[in-house]
């Protein structure tokens, strides 16, 4: 074998290792998110419901996960498809403000679904969008927050919210996506608004709680049963979720802030759990932050005296100050009249309440059977999802390494961690000069022979010429330069 096949032999054995640490999995693995708004972590404890029950017997699954702060709706959504805090990715409250748009944001507003707000700092990337960018036949549904905005060109099959839609529709709908003859997808998230609407109404330890909780345990138990009907149940990867948790409010706990303080010296941006205030006049700020702080069951901070761990500082859309509820109780901004028989409920408080905990149930070929993990971060299953679906994540502010415990890896899985790729990598790191090395004598030992066969020639033929002439033959003017190992 001569210098030049070892030195690309060595090189292409580089390049394989390298990709190798970065794809794992089979080709195209399947796996499907589904989210049950406002499933509380203890739902599992108060009441028997078998088909969670038998999913966490043979799969994977944490007693409760960490959401993000503000625990509500949209955000925690949004986290949970991308691995960003809230801070990260902007999307801060159900209702808010950004002072760069000055425009205003509402969850229930077509206009409020665009890039623009989803997409605020230019890295955000949902897990669809990931999924599709990797390519080689990938492709991605969804029925979420956010799946309707188009990132990095990528169009996916989004499904929008639809409330009259019954459950068992729209999980047939996406069976059907999933067994497609001609583009089948490998990656779905699905959406339900139960159990939260409920929890909303009566709270959640009423009666209707109970009965709510029941048919979700149907629709969950005809999910198994249609993935099982189509070959999907131990060949797909499914993770069971929640946004947040819920407790209990009423009217003695209401707090209404015009009580204390003349409301029209700020706007404000939020829930009765969690406000963004944006005080009109800049001189006012110190006034109304030490009135506030006078109310009772709510803390008040200024925007730079927010809690490092409520990842809810480093954004625009983040008023002045910052009103956060004391859980079971309830913030307006002005006196009103309530139907406390329809406001029984509500979620938004600090994420270390156990009442806004969600769940996390896993199945599947990559997840251990009957085991149970320790709590973790809801912006940790992003990465997770990736690792997975055998993908590079984009930037997000999970760890890998909180959710690995509960995977199954094969012999030829690699755990993309820190210590893992520097490991990986050192065959690589010695190797490489070696291959440089080898490269650089090959070319030179090829040019000094090209040399001197052509000074022979010449000295052969100095009748004619005494001019010893040295030629390179055959390297096009190219530098020598050690080959580029890229990823």
């Amino acid at each position: 074998m001569t210098l030049k096949l070892t030195s690309f032999v060595i090189f292409f054995w580089c390049f394989q290792l390298i990709s190798a640490v970065y794809h794992r999995h089979s080709n195209k693995p399947l796996m499907l998110l589904v989210s049950f708004d406002g499933f509380r972590w203890d739902y599992l404890h108060m009441h028997n419901l078998s088909n969670f029950n038998y999913l966490k017997a043979s799969g994977s699954h944490a007693e409760y996960i960490y959401n993000s702060f503000s625990t509500v709706t949209f955000p925690n959504h949004w986290t949970l498809v991308t691995g960003l805090y809230e801070e990260s990715h902007g999307i801060m409250q159900n209702f808010m403000y950004d002072p760069n748009l000055n425009e205003k944001f509402s969850y229930v507003s077509s206009e409020s679904q665009t890039y623009k707000w989803f997409g605020q700092n230019n890295i955000t990337e949902p897990i669809w969008t990931t999924n599709q960018r990797a390519g080689n036949g990938r492709r991605s549904a969804a029925e979420w927050v956010g799946a309707g905005i188009t990132f990095a060109n990528e169009e996916i099959i989004n499904i929008p919210y639809n409330k009259s839609k019954p459950y068992k529709d729209l999980i047939d709908e996406f069976m059907s996506f999933y067994i497609d003859d001609i583009d089948p997808i490998n990656f779905a998230a699905l959406y339900f608004d139960e159990p939260d609407h409920t929890g909303h109404l009566f709270g959640p330890y009423s009666a209707e709680m109970t009965e709510k909780l029941h048919y979700i345990n149907e629709i969950l138990g005809y999910l198994i049963e249609q993935l099982k009907r189509y070959d999907l149940f131990d060949n797909l990867n499914l993770i069971v979720t929640s946004d947040h948790g819920m407790d209990t409010i009423s009217n003695k706990t209401a707090i209404f802030l015009d009580s204390y303080i003349d409301t029209n010296l700020f706007d404000a941006y939020g829930s009765r759990a969690c406000y963004s205030l944006f005080v009109k006049n800049g001189s006012d700020i110190e006034y109304v932050y030490k009135t506030l702080k006078n109310v009772k069951n709510i803390d008040v901070y200024k925007k730079q005296e927010i809690p490092e761990n409520l990842h809810y500082k480093n954004n625009a859309r983040i008023g002045d100050l910052i009103v956060v509820t004391h859980i079971g109780h309830a913030v307006y901004v002005n006196n009103q009249t309530v139907n406390w028989t329809v406001n029984n409920g509500d979620h938004g408080y600090y994420n270390n309440e156990s009442s806004m905990y969600p769940i996390f149930i896993a199945h599947g070929p990559s997840f251990k059977e009957n085991y149970t993990i320790k709590s973790f971060n809801n912006v940790d299953i992003y990465p997770l999802m990736c690792f997975i679906l055998g993908i590079q994540p984009a930037v997000n502010n999970g760890s890998l390494q909180n959710v690995l415990d509960m995977i199954v890896l094969n012999d030829e899985d690699i755990p993309l961690t820190a210590n893992s790729l520097i490991i990986s990598s050192l065959p690589v790191v010695f190797l490489a000069p070696l291959v440089c090395l080898i490269y650089f004598i090959t070319r030179k030992n090829l040019s000094f022979k090209k040399r001197r066969l052509v000074k022979n020639k010449s000295m052969l033929s100095s009748s004619k010429n005494n001019l010893e002439t040295a030629i390179f033959l055959g390297d096009d003017h190219q530098d020598e330069h050690c080959p580029v190992l890229t990823r």
